[in-house]
C-alpha cells in the first residue's frame, strides 16, 4: 500500500480551502465504499482540486481489481462523485 503524499498547512489553506485534510477526504471515500484503510491493494491519489469553482479531492484506490474514484467537496466533507469500475 503507498503512502499518501502531505502536503503543507499553506498550500491545502490555498488550493482546497483548508476545511477537510487529506486523510479526512480519504476517510469519507473509505466511509463510502464500506472500506478500511487497511483492506486496500493500495492508493493511488488523494489530491486538492477545483472543479466547476468548487474546492474538492480527488481521491482513487484499487480493491480486489476495482477502481475506486471519488471528488470530496474540500469544504464539508461530502462526496460530490463515487465511481466504482473493474480495471
Amino acid at each position: 500500500m503507498s503512502s499518501i503524499d502531505k502536503i503543507n498547512d499553506q498550500e491545502l489553506e490555498t488550493v482546497a480551502g483548508g476545511t477537510i485534510t487529506q486523510e479526512e477526504a480519504l476517510a469519507k471515500a473509505l466511509e463510502k465504499a464500506g472500506l478500511k484503510k487497511e483492506q486496500l491493494d493500495f492508493i493511488k491519489k488523494v489530491e486538492p482540486d477545483f472543479e466547476h469553482g468548487r474546492q474538492i479531492f480527488e481521491v482513487s484506490f484499487y480493491k480486489d481489481g476495482f477502481e475506486y474514484e471519488f471528488d470530496i467537496d474540500a469544504g464539508n466533507g461530502n462526496v460530490l462523485k463515487y465511481k466504482k469500475e473493474w480495471d
